[in-house]
Order: structure tokens, then C-alpha cells, then sequence
């Protein structure tokens, strides 16, 4: 029998594109169908939360120690450890559920571990033995973001022995830096290699996406002296230097321990080689992500579409020919000054066409999104979301950036207006009343005619690839891991359901190698600003302008969107040979 076991801050709510991988893996049927058992774990975030709600809307708590509540038997498993680790710890199960078919479901065991008081003697103890076996020096790091994953180890596998107290084997997944401390728990225990493996989940690998994000070349710059790099012999830490105080590349370095990294794609690969040039590159497997996959008719599509249409007709007053999407994080990774940067190109040739377009922007910095009676009050004081105000509840941080730049364009656009969503969710109740009665966030998957990702660090990016199986084209940067899974699903051959723009590659025709490692910021806009240029005419074309060519979109998307999905992934995973 085997269980899986998935350590992540995601256990419960989903943060970043972590809980969207877990809840398509666990539900896809070739994981169940080796998997007995699904176990999800992590830190208790919020102790003041009530009881029933402490594992979100698809979960049943079972038992609390914070709650003294027992639904059946389980202060006999947990008792001793909340004693001896002095933590509490929260149980359940959880419904974990395909996005886009609510037949695939996965029940999962859940636990979240508190660990605001601890037995500091164990603490001591384990912190000396990430020191003693893995040069982990715990005493440079105060952050409590280290403390609370270190934290959690403590009691992992006796939860484990809790919970499965017949034989079983252990897979033990460590979803990103997080997920480590945990996973080498199991290895400092000396427990049984043959019932146990350690598997890195390489969402990212933290000390390029610093560099990559810190660094005012971006991409452009960080990619190609990557590859150079790497052909000299260079390292990661030759070129930027000690990363001892960075506990989360202290961390993602100790999984050369493990029996295998699963890297979410190439680039996710290279980048791990760079920063430890002397793993075992044969236990490194690319293992890209997968996305829901649903066939529709295209009747559905054009349904979905009109939804859109209609959405941007109640707030602008003009039907648009061709609609573009970008759901996403707000987050200087994605690259959202691209999309803006790029609508003004197009928006000249939508004009000299007579074509009419429009952009729809889904993002916000506040994860849960904001109450439906503040965006309604929003939407009848002052016309949110076309129209926006500095302050809670509408534009906080970031996003008041993201307004001024869209503002800006939709008052010297002729052709093209967006629109700029800063809401989690899309409905009527959520976004407005000015949203139809019957759309829902699918449609922004169904009815786009194009979304847009254009990251300057993408370790794999799932929401570029949703629109596809639906017709959409997915318009993506070369930064963006997927961009190595679309060549491989469509065997290589060009094809009108996705565009990949070359930032990294095309970049070499503007600036040369010396150039590289000065660029400043004004220097990269204007190389973007040419790269996109230089491709707008071919994206362009490649825009259904009309039904039939819809159709045909969503016909040639079908004929290989299975290697997209889930269920081929996982088959890739070969997870009976690990």
C-alpha cells in the first residue's frame, strides 16, 4: 500500500500555483490508482479560527486539540505527541477536486500542525542535526517563515505512524523549500529506505527567481549568462556569491540528499544544475504540470464568449471582435508592464484593421479577494471596476501601479480597453452587477480568445495553458516553463494554439554579451518593446477573426490537449519505478 505524502503551506488554502498542482495531481486516476492514501500537511496559519472551519469550505475536521474537539477515537493516536512536541495539531479530510470536472475527486487526510509553543529541548536537538548532517545553520536565520517549517518536522513522522500504523510505503513529496525540513526528518530518522523515498517538488529554485526578479535585465539578462555560465563551468554562487544566509537556499541545496527532484520543467532543471552543479543530474526529472482538461463543443465556447462580449458591452459600450485574458498573482514575475506594453502595439493594428478588442485583467494582492458588499458599494459610488480609487477596500500597493499604467492606455487606445479586475473570483456577486447573471470563472478560460504570460520568471505556469483546450491561444514568454511541454504536446510543429515569445533568445539581436550583465531598466523596456514588436504581426494573424476560425482553433487544440492533462503527466511521473 502506498501513501503519499504532500508537505506545502498550500495544505488547505490555496496561496500561489502549489495548491492548483496538488489538486490536479491528486485527483487525476492514475495517481489514485497507485496511491492508497493522500496525506496533506503543513502549519496551522490561523489559531483563532473556528473549528469547522479550520480545515476550509471542502473539509471535516475530525479532531482539534486547540478546540478539545474529537469526532471519533483520534485523541488516542495524537494525544502523546501534542504532549511531547507540546504543538496541537488539527485532523480531517479534505475534498480535493478537478477544476473543470467535479466527477475527479480525491479525499485526503489533513493535517495542520500549531507551532507557536514547542518543546525547545527537541527543537535544540533537531536544529543540531540539520547543523551536524546538512550544514544547516539555523542560528543565522530569524525569520519565522524558516522557523515554522523547521518547526513542523518535529512531529512529522510520528503523526505519520499515527495516522498509518500498518506497513505501508512512504512517499514523501517536499513541495518547495517548505516541504525540506519535514522530508529530512525521514532521512535524519534512518527509517527504511525501501518503505520510504524523498522527493524534491521543484516548484521554483528560490535563489534564481531572487536574482531574476532583483536584477533590472530580468530574464533577459539572468538566462543566457545561466547557459554561459554553466558551458564555462561557472556556478550559481561563483557569479552572485554565498547564499549561507539564505535559508531557502540552504534548504533547496540539502535535497541533494533526496532520491529524486522533480523539476516542474527544463529551465526549473538548469536552474537547480547552476545553484548545485554536484547533484546527480539522473535523479533530476523534469516532471512538468498538468491543467484540467475538459472537452467542449463549440457551441460552449461561443457561449462563454458572448458572456464576455457582453461583460465588456455593459461597461464600455462596444462589443469587442476579439477578447484577451490575463488571470494571474500580482507579482513582479509576471510581467504585467508586457501585456500593457504589447496592447499598445496591437492596438494600432487593431485600429488600421477595424478590428475592435478588449483586456481583461484578474488580479489582486489581496488572496481571498474583496467582500461582495464592498465591491458593490465600489461599483454604485463610483463605477468600480473601470473606475478605481486609491485605499481599502479597492487599490492597495501594487495595484494602484497597475491602474495608473491601464488608465493611461484605455485614455490613448482607439481600439482596444481594459479592464482591470483587482478581485479573486469571477461572478456577479464578486465583480458586479455589471457582470452577466450566469457567468462564471470558467468562462474567462472558455470564452478568451487569447491569454497572455508574458513572466520574466515562470517555473511552469499553468493559467497560460487553460485557455487552450478551450480554443483559446496562449500567448507566453520563453521564461515560462510550460513553453517546453506545449513543443512537446504539439510534437514540435507550429501551431496557431499557442505563440511563444523569445525574450531570452531574440534579446541577443539588441544588446550584446558585455551588455548583459549592465542592462538597465530603460534598456530592457526598450528591447521588450522590440521583441514584441517584431511579433505582433504573427500573433496577430494568428487571431480567430471569426467563428469558423474558432472552431478550428478549438478542433486542432483537441487533437493533442490529452498530453497537456493530468492523467498524462502522471503517467510521465513512472512513479512505480521510484
Amino acid at each position: 500500500m502506498n501513501v503519499a505524502a504532500h508537505i506545502t503551506h498550500e495544505a488547505v488554502q490555496k496561496i500561489g500555483g502549489i495548491g492548483a498542482v496538488i489538486s490536479g495531481l491528486c485527483t487525476a486516476d492514475k495517481y489514485k490508482g497507485f496511491f492508497a492514501e493522500t496525506l496533506l500537511y503543513g502549519p496551522l496559519f490561523d489559531r483563532n479560527a473556528n473549528v469547522a472551519s479550520r480545515l476550509g469550505k471542502d473539509g471535516e475536521v475530525m479532531y482539534s486539540s486547540i478546540d478539545n474537539y474529537d469526532s471519533g477515537g483520534y485523541h488516542e493516536k495524537f494525544y502523546s505527541i501534542v504532549r511531547d512536541y507540546k504543538v496541537d495539531i488539527v485532523y480531517g479530510k479534505r475534498v480535493l477536486v478537478n477544476e473543470f470536472n467535479i466527477n475527479k475527486t480525491n479525499r485526503a487526510d489533513t493535517v495542520l500542525v500549531s507551532i507557536n509553543r514547542i518543546n525547545e529541548e527537541r527543537l535544540n536537538e533537531f536544529k543540531f542535526e540539520l547543523w551536524q548532517r546538512y550544514g544547516i545553520e539555523s542560528n543565522r536565520y530569524s525569520s519565522w517563515d524558516y522557523e515554522q517549517y523547521v518547526r513542523i518536522a518535529l512531529p512529522y513522522l510520528d503523526i505519520l505512524k499515527a495516522l498509518y500504523p500498518d506497513s505501508y510505503k512512504f512517499y514523501h513529496f517536499a513541495h518547495e523549500y517548505m516541504g525540506v525540513p519535514s522530508a529530512l526528518s525521514v532521512l535524519m530518522n534512518g527509517t527504511d529506505k525501501n518503505s520510504n523515498r524523498t522527493i524534491f517538488y521543484a516548484h521554483e529554485v528560490s535563489p534564481c527567481r531572487t536574482v531574476v526578479e532583483g536584477n533590472e535585465g530580468h530574464d533577459i539578462s539572468f538566462y543566457p549568462e545561466l547557459y554561459r555560465n554553466r558551458k564555462a563551468g561557472k556556478t550559481f554562487e561563483d557569479v552572485y556569491g554565498s547564499q549561507k544566509d539564505n535559508y531557502r537556499a540552504e534548504l533547496v541545496r540539502s535535497t541533494v540528499n533526496f532520491d529524486y527532484v522533480f523539476a516542474v520543467s527544463d529551465l526549473v532543471k538548469d536552474e537547480y544544475m547552476y545553484f548545485i552543479p554536484g547533484a546527480d543530474e539522473n535523479k533530476v526529472k523534469v516532471v512538468y504540470n498538468g491543467i484540467p482538461v475538459k472537452l467542449i463543443n463549440p457551441d460552449e465556447k461561443l457561449k462563454s464568449r458572448k458572456l464576455l462580449q457582453n461583460y465588456i458591452e455593459n461597461l464600455f459600450n462596444f462589443t469587442p471582435d476579439i477578447v484577451f485574458t490575463h488571470v494571474t498573482r500580482l507579482v513582479i514575475s509576471k510581467g504585467i508592464w508586457r501585456d500593457i506594453t504589447f496592447l499598445y502595439i496591437l492596438d494600432e493594428v487593431f485600429h488600421s484593421y477595424g478590428i475592435k478588442g478588449a483586456f481583461i485583467l484578474l488580479t489582486s494582492l489581496i488572496g481571498t479577494g474583496r467582500d461582495p458588499a464592498a465591491v458593490s458599494s465600489m461599483e454604485k459610488e463610483y463605477g468600480w471596476p473601470v473606475i478605481h480609487r486609491e485605499g481599502w477596500p479597492d487599490l492597495v500597493g501594487s495595484e494602484k501601479d497597475i491602474y495608473d499604467f491601464l488608465s493611461l492606455f484605455n485614455a490613448r487606445s482607439k481600439n482596444i480597453k481594459a479592464v482591470f479586475l483587482n478581485q479573486f473570483g469571477f461572478n456577479r456577486r464578486r465583480c458586479g452587477e455589471r457582470v452577466p447573471e450566469e457567468a462564471g470563472f470558467k468562462d474567462l478560460r472558455i470564452g478568451s480568445d487569447a491569454e497572455f504570460g508574458f513572466s520574466i520568471y515562470e517555473p511552469f505556469g499553468i493559467a497560460q495553458l487553460e485557455v487552450i483546450p478551450f480554443g483559446g491561444i496562449a500567448v507566453l514568454s520563453s521564461s515560462c516553463g510550460s513553453a517546453f511541454l506545449l513543443k512537446e504536446a504539439f510534437n514540435g510543429k507550429k501551431s496557431g494554439n499557442y505563440s511563444i515569445v523569445d525574450f531570452i533568445g531574440n534579446s541577443a539581436k539588441y544588446l550584446g554579451s558585455a551588455e548583459i550583465n549592465t542592462l538597465t531598466a530603460d534598456r530592457r523596456f526598450e528591447i521588450e518593446k522590440a521583441i514584441l514588436k517584431d511579433i505582433s504581426d504573427k500573433i496577430f494573424k494568428s487571431l480567430p477573426k471569426s467563428d469558423s476560425d474558432r472552431k478550428s482553433l478549438l478542433h486542432s487544440a483537441q487533437e493533442n490537449v490529452d498530453k497537456l492533462g493530468w492523467e498524462a503527466i502522471v503517467e510521465r511521473m513512472s512513479l512505480s519505478t521510484l
